[in-house]
């Protein structure tokens, strides 16, 4: 099999990008290898998992995986497939349950993975070693302030390795909120056929495509009462009169962010956000006090964009996590998860979970915009020729301006930073030789020891 030569795939001098890399089978079995097999995956969310019995179905690259916190409070995460043939024993996407049992010969496990019931067994088996055969747990699975992740090498780099500085800009969002982060109702899918890697860079921060994707979108919100929705450049404008032309993006190893600091423009997009906005007011002395001024001021509350490699994003303001999960060289699903602060109003929280609904949701009003445009350019790489083609990120290239948190920033709300660094680390995880150096880390002699389970005591509101 001819190597892959990532270089001339992702030329970063250049800001170029071979469409092949949206269309190659080849390339996408890689990607599941170097990618989705080593990288510190989102599983989920502490607060979905409450009690002891708790579970939810989410995937980690294509394999399937259960969460769930066992009778012992312990979470833990393992795959969805039965040890004796291979089906899967859970078929629900969440919920409550003793044990998790296979369909097609019954063997049960219970919730701490554990072998808990063979039909027959005496039977026809001598001595059936159920130690061997519990369900195959997750390698590494850690939480930082309630993000539960996973990653199925056990050699990689501690999750807090892993995030990096990007930490720093997860912690508006965590211990902003003053009552604990919480995740409302179960996430919106939609089924996209295009490639995976498209609608992270649409995500993670690209400004430049609101005034002609989303114009109709846009039309639409005006109808329903933000009068200055055609301000598209300045749309956080529509319900807070601010000036977006202080945003940045940020490129940091591994991860990027886009925030627009303005400290209330995430709610731009709101029919009435004048609930969240005083919730916000309320509680921004607090967060001050407790993260400082810039992020207490300028980025709690802004619409800010934490881009987690390769595929979550964390979005403020627009109140949602974003999972994309890939399906092939050309198709993938996203799931959307709206999240509020815990201590908010009830009413409050509606209205976020509507408007993530509205907006992000399978019929969202911008959802569909960029999922047509997904499948669009995916699909005209099949063509031989438009495959040598490469795409050109070099907006705002060169152009820095002074930060004082981490990471390298770039001016402005229409610039092609945070998409740059997203292909340049696509770049250097393929050519990775092991998980270390996926963070630009030489692994240590000795392997650092894995952490799991995870043991949480998760508070009630």
């Amino acid at each position: 099999m001819k190597k892959i030569d990532y270089q001339e795939l992702v030329d970063s001098e250049q800001a170029l990008q071979k469409r092949s890399i949206f269309w190659d089978p080849a390339i996408y079995e890689e990607e599941l290898k170097q990618i989705f097999n080593r990288c510190w995956l989102l599983l989920g969310h502490e607060s979905q998992l409450p009690q002891a019995g708790d579970f939810i179905r989410t995937y980690m690259g294509e394999d399937d995986v259960i969460v769930v916190r066992g009778k012992d409070k312990v979470i833990r995460a393992f795959l969805n497939a039965c040890t004796h043939r291979g089906n899967k024993v859970c078929q629900a996407e969440g919920g409550n349950t003793r044990s998790f049992t296979c369909s097609y010969h019954g063997w049960s496990y219970n919730t701490e993975g554990e072998l808990a019931g063979v039909p027959l067994e005496k039977e026809i088996y001598d001595n059936l070693d159920r130690e061997r055969f519990g369900l195959v747990p997750v390698a590494r699975l850690e939480s930082y302030k309630g993000f539960l992740f996973g990653c199925f090498s056990e050699s990689a780099p501690s999750l807090i390795d892993y995030l990096g500085d990007i930490a720093w800009y997860i912690d508006v969002v965590a211990d902003g909120a003053q009552g604990g982060l919480e995740v409302v109702g179960a996430p919106y899918k939609t089924e996209i056929p295009g490639n995976w890697k498209l609608p992270v860079e649409n995500a993670i921060g690209d400004g430049y495509h609101v005034a002609w994707a989303h114009a109709g979108a846009m039309s639409v919100v005006g109808a329903l009462g933000n009068s200055r929705s055609d301000n598209v450049l300045g749309i956080s404008a529509n319900n807070t009169g601010v000036d977006q032309s202080a945003a940045v993006e940020i490129v940091m190893n591994t991860h990027t962010v886009l925030t627009t600091l303005d400290g209330q423009s995430g709610y731009a997009l709101y029919d009435h956000p004048e609930p969240v906005l005083a919730h916000l007011e309320k509680n921004r002395a607090n967060v001050i006090e407790k993260l400082g001024e810039l992020r207490g001021r300028k980025i709690y509350g802004s619409e800010t964009h934490i881009g987690v490699f390769p595929n979550v994003q964390i979005i403020q303001g627009l109140n949602f996590i974003r999972i994309i999960h890939p399906k092939g060289p050309g198709k993938f699903e996203v799931w959307t998860y709206a999240m509020c602060e815990r201590d908010m109003p009830e009413a409050t929280k509606e209205v976020i979970h509507g408007h993530v609904r509205q907006t992000f949701g399978p019929a969202g009003l911008l959802e569909g915009d960029d999922g047509d445009f997904v499948e669009a350019i995916t699909h005209s790489a099949a063509g031989y020729a438009t495959r040598q083609l490469k795409g050109f990120l070099g907006m705002g290239m060169g152009r820095k301006v002074p930060w004082d948190g981490p990471g390298e920033a770039s001016p402005g709300l229409v610039n092609e930073a945070c998409q740059r660094g997203f292909y340049d680390q696509w770049r250097r995880t393929m050519e990775a030789d092991n998980a270390y150096e996926i963070i630009g880390q030489i692994a240590p002699a000795t392997p650092v020891a894995p952490v799991t389970p995870v043991l949480r005591e998760v508070r009630h509101g």
